[in-house]
């Protein structure tokens, strides 16, 4: 056999081992590998001003570059922001296996990331804690204020995934998630905060599950999303507070849903511009409590030129939401539940809402069909109802609406038949009390 004949057989040989193994040109691989794709967009945003970012991590330091001359994941220890020669230079991006494990099961690293639009192949990154302290914390950030981006290419389901224990993410751009940017799953003492959160392909930008508990998700801005911003099942105390949500891929979005048993939720300080409001409890997969939320506060929001109704309650045991302000939005509080919503998730059906608290509100210009409608109420939801010292201002001439069951009503017969909601004031929307805000 000729020379040019064997190295043609051997050739043919060794395509048709790659082809029946299933890993001609990719066996090996790590999770995010050299021929990472680019995405599409390349663009990026300065991160947003952080008003208490982290410090004190007790661990290394390690940067990420890749627009940085001499970059190198195997070359380079990772300890040094720009190239200072004999291995001492950044680690160029989280395509080897190297980098993509630098967060994952780790206590006191912190990774800091230099300009640039960073994606992976087949996963998001993983940030994976095992700290017991703030100084077991591990971090991913910006470096500085360079601008940083982590794009999904509208094929990854996660960007980024969080668990374990003490992680943060902080001043960075997350977008074009499969479906969740950001996933907090089983853990607690997570941080999310001075974040961009951009559009997602589809379901919810930020998802928390599993039980996550004690996280803080604060100074972000959250716009583009398609069903929620946030959006809650099964988690423990977090805290939500001083975020901009606005501006979702269309009008359905909702900004925060809370439910599968989601309790001890904490909303407060935060804008609401250009979207649906908050859905405390609503209809989900079956789980064992009695109710799809328990304890969940909203305070001192605002709520401006939104759709629908600035909060829903569905099956919400104990649920408050007081001093919060709005205007220009479609309503104001509905508990409904199951009968318009459908039926959810609780072993045996779940229990209407009670023991809500709804006080110390101020609304405006309310441009829901019917107009000027502040409350939707079936009785059954109103067990334990407590309300007062709400603001209910109406255009001259015109009267607010409380609809209770299927009759509306104005003021007076809304507190008779309620029982509740007594303290607060119906004023002229053209009056100095409806416009000291």
């Amino acid at each position: 056999m000729s020379s040019r004949r064997r190295v043609t057989l051997a050739l043919a040989i060794l395509v048709m081992f790659a082809l029946s193994s299933g890993c001609f040109g990719s066996c090996g691989k790590n999770p995010s590998s050299p021929d990472s794709p680019t995405p599409s967009d390349t663009s990026t945003l300065p991160p947003l001003a952080c008003a208490v970012p982290t410090t004190g991590q007790s661990g290394p330091t390690y940067y990420v570059a890749i627009n940085e001359p001499g970059a190198d994941n195997s070359r380079c220890d990772g300890l040094s922001p720009t190239d200072r020669g004999n291995g001492h230079c950044p680690f160029k991006d989280f395509s080897s296996a190297r980098t993509f494990a630098l967060l994952r099961n780790v206590s006191g690293v912190r990774v800091e990331v230099r300009a640039g639009v960073y994606t992976f192949v087949d996963e998001g990154l993983t940030i994976q804690g095992t700290g017991t302290s703030e100084a077991g914390r591990i971090v991913l950030t910006a470096y500085q204020n360079e601008g940083v981006v982590f794009d999904g290419r509208n094929a990854l389901r996660e960007v980024i995934r969080m668990s374990g224990r003490f992680t943060a993410l902080e001043r960075v751009t997350i977008r074009n998630a499969a479906a969740y940017n950001v996933q907090v799953g089983t853990g607690s003492d997570q941080l999310i905060q001075c974040n961009r959160f951009l559009a997602n392909l589809a379901s919810d930008s930020l998802k928390g599950v599993d039980g996550a508990s004690q996280t803080i998700i604060r100074d972000n801005d959250f716009s583009g999303w398609d069903s929620q911003a946030i959006d809650m099942t099964n988690v423990r105390s977090w805290t939500i507070a001083n975020n901009d949500f606005h501006d979702p891929k269309n009008s359905t979005g909702n900004a925060i849903g809370a439910k599968f048993g989601s309790r001890d939720v904490r909303i407060t300080g935060n804008r609401f511009r250009n979207t649906r409001g908050l859905s405390f409890g609503g209809t989900s997969t079956a789980h064992s409590d009695d109710f799809e939320a328990y304890n969940l506060v909203a305070e001192r929001n605002v709520f401006d030129t939104g759709t629908g109704a600035i909060v829903r309650f569905y099956s919400c045991s104990n649920c408050t939401f007081q001093n919060n302000d709005a205007k220009a939005v479609g309503g104001g509080f509905v508990l409904f539940g199951e009968q318009t919503d459908g039926p959810s998730g609780c072993a045996g059906g779940c229990r209407p809402t009670q023991g809500t608290t709804i006080t110390g509100n101020r609304l405006t210009d309310l441009r829901g069909t019917p107009s000027n409608t502040f409350w939707g109420v079936y009785r059954h939801e109103a067990e334990g109802l407590t309300a007062g010292g709400n603001l209910y201002c109406v255009p001259p001439d015109q009267d607010p609406r409380f609809r209770l069951d299927d009759q509306d009503l104005v003021f007076t017969p809304w507190t008779n038949a309620i029982g509740t909601d007594g303290t607060s004031i119906v004023a002229r929307s053209d009056s100095s009390v409806c416009n000291a805000w």
